[in-house]
């Protein structure tokens, strides 16, 4: 399992960089390979089997997949066959993703292997984007293939500064949790590396989440000076910031947030129009051929919650609200322990960050942040249960 999982973070290094178009709007990354070689390792081994025996994210995962198998079953004589196709692909990712968990935890690999192959994978994530920043700061000669025109921003492998910035936020948080285990010179440069990684994405919906991390580390552990320091420093980082890309980098630009409250708009409309179940998921694909506000970069929707509104609908957002609540009582429960109260801590703010950064862009449903949350969610809730032992 360790060697797979060293893979796995190598592919998910790559970014954008590793995606094999299989289809018209379809692609798969280097990182799904190694996640069904993953799931493939936990059902053999029955670590799968064992973990979701006693996961208390059984039932809210199995039952969100199948309202998405039945949104799609129901849009069947509506949707093009195509696109549901396409969505079913978006579902098994999506469920995938969730087996790589249940395959986590019921193998009991090492939380600090883990945690490290995350902060390192972040941290790397971040070198690539200050040397993209350095040698490759324009993004506007790939318009043609979809990508939005970013200039003079970081946006590393993955093309996109929002995208990057939310995960750069979730590096900061696992690099604090692993630094106050144990003190490292090597941590502190990951960190600071990271932060200004952060910082040069210009990305709003990040700095929104990295506020949001930081407020809930804040009112947890009741640390009010030092909180207020660190949120004093970060602002001021912001407002003084170089802007080599002008007007595309200020912080009040107006066209991108008219734009988005566009997005919000026409997507009520949508869950609106289909509110118990929605279009299918994820079938944006062919709603993309009905509007232009849909992007690639900004994975249809800028709005997680939308999101799930459009694609499953009212019973979709109720069922994915529950797992949600499910996760935060993971959280929770790791605060109980004195042992495994600064990993629920973290947790909770990474948690906080990306519901805030989601409510901006889709990074609910990114890839990258959706197979940092499963695998964080396993470190927790293995690392808190003592009915299975702590690492």
């Amino acid at each position: 399992m360790s060697a797979l999982l060293f893979l796995f973070f190598a592919s998910l290094l790559l970014g954008q960089l590793g995606g094999i178009p299989v289809a018209p709007g379809v692609t798969l990354y280097l990182h799904d390979f190694v996640a069904v070689a993953i799931l493939g390792y936990g059902i053999f081994t029955g670590a799968i089997r064992r973990s979701m025996t006693g996961s208390r994210l059984v039932k809210p995962i199995v039952a969100f997949t199948m309202v998405g198998v039945l949104s799609l079953l129901l849009n069947a004589s509506v949707v093009p066959t195509a696109a549901l196709w396409k969505g079913s692909l978006y579902l098994l990712r999506w469920v995938g993703y969730a087996g790589v968990y249940f395959a986590l935890v019921g193998s009991l690999v090492s939380s600090v292997f883990l945690l490290r192959g995350l902060f390192i994978l972040g941290t790397g994530l971040a070198v690539a984007g200050l040397l993209q920043f350095v040698f490759y700061p324009d993004l506007r000669n790939l318009m043609y293939l979809g990508w939005d025109p970013h200039y003079y921003r970081v946006f590393s492998t993955l093309f996109d500064p929002n995208f990057a910035g939310i995960l750069f936020v979730l590096t900061l948080i696992v690099g604090v949790y692993l630094f106050l285990q144990k003190r490292s010179i090597w941590m502190i440069g990951g960190i600071g590396i990271t932060m200004t990684a952060l910082l040069l994405t210009y990305s709003r919906s990040s700095y929104l989440g990295f506020l949001a991390a930081i407020g809930t580390w804040i009112v947890i552990r009741r640390k009010w000076k030092v909180g207020l320091v660190g949120l004093l420093l970060f602002l001021i980082a912001i407002v003084y910031l170089p802007r080599p890309g002008r007007e595309a980098l200020s912080l009040d630009r107006f066209d991108s947030t008219v734009s988005r409250l566009s997005n919000w708009r026409q997507s009520v409309q949508r869950i609106s129009q289909k509110p118990i179940l929605g279009y299918g998921f994820n079938v944006l694909p062919f709603l993309q051929q009905e509007s232009s506000l849909f992007s690639k970069a900004g994975a249809g929707i800028d709005n997680s919650f939308l999101f799930v509104g459009v694609t499953t609908g009212l019973v979709g957002l109720i069922v994915y609200g529950w797992l949600l609540w499910s996760m935060i009582g993971v959280g929770k429960r790791a605060l109980i322990a004195k042992k495994t109260s600064i990993l629920g801590i973290a947790y909770l703010a990474t948690l906080a960050a990306i519901a805030v950064d989601s409510m901006f862009v889709n990074s609910l449903f990114y890839p990258w942040v959706m197979v940092w949350v499963w695998i964080l969610t396993g470190v927790v809730e293995v690392t808190s249960d003592t009915s299975r032992g702590a690492r």
